[in-house]
């Protein structure tokens, strides 16, 4: 009885020590996934702010095409043509903001993806150890009830 004891409590030891390994494994992977989420997040932040700065340009240029054509006429910025320039900046603005928005929903929503990789990857490592323990109480109540 020695001999075969001793065998299922090594034989339990290893499938617990091997359930809390794949757990520990599997919260790397995790880590390492919320990683790339999270790098994937900041290049979101540097498109928007890439876009950003070309809307702001696409802004100047459009007024200064404004001014010069009114200046070209001869025309003073004033009436009519003042009120152009400020609707088209005011309607390239909006896109500029919308645009915005819409880069900073992209990236709530990819960190929001990597929050949630990061509590499986935590998850699957408790339920790892809590594997490895439960099949170790298990065998251990199973090798105390065990007779030859």
């Amino acid at each position: 009885m020695g001999l075969m004891t001793a065998t299922m409590f090594a034989l339990a030891g290893a499938g617990a020590v091997n359930s809390i390994m794949g757990g520990q494994a599997a919260n790397k992977e995790a880590k390492y996934n919320a990683s790339l989420l999270y790098e994937q997040a900041g290049m979101i932040e540097n498109q928007k702010n890439l876009q950003t700065a070309q809307d702001e340009r696409a802004i100047r240029f459009a007024m200064g095409r404004t001014v010069a054509a009114t200046a070209k006429k001869g025309i003073e910025m004033s009436g009519s043509p003042m009120a152009i320039m400020i609707d088209t900046m005011t309607q390239m603005e909006m896109d500029k903001r919308i645009t915005q928005y819409n880069y900073d929903m992209q990236k709530r929503g990819v960190i929001a993806q990597a929050e949630g990789v990061r509590r499986q990857g935590k998850q699957a490592q408790r339920a790892g150890v809590l594997g490895g323990l439960t099949s170790l109480f298990q065998s251990t109540m199973a090798i105390k009830s065990f007779k030859i």
